[in-house]
């Protein structure tokens, strides 16, 4: 799901992300950066984000919840959907703590 925001933040990325509980990881497969969340004391369930801004400078959140590991088998699916009850509260967090 892709959360924008149309305020101007004066801080960068990793400020933001850190200030809504994100912390900075590296994929060792694909070596990209992106942020995680936890849910609980094990490595999943999470929450994934992608930070970035778009063409009008506005700071935007590409956010995935992933309720296990992937297993990259045909029909089995690690992540839930858009509408879910668990990415729309954490949409509602996010908004709340950046003063949308």
């Amino acid at each position: 799901m892709i959360i924008k925001f149309t305020t101007k933040f004066t801080q960068n990325s990793l400020n933001l992300m850190r200030k809504i509980g994100y912390m900075p990881w590296r994929d060792p497969r694909s070596n990209t950066n992106s942020y995680i969340r936890h849910l609980g004391a094990s490595y999943y369930p999470r929450f994934h984000a992608y930070p970035k801004l778009d063409q009008e400078g506005n700071f935007m959140i590409d956010l995935h919840f992933d309720w296990r590991r992937p297993m990259h088998k045909i029909g089995i699916k690690s992540t839930e959907g858009e509408e879910s009850d668990v990415v729309q509260k954490e949409v509602t967090r996010i908004k709340s703590i950046l003063g949308q």
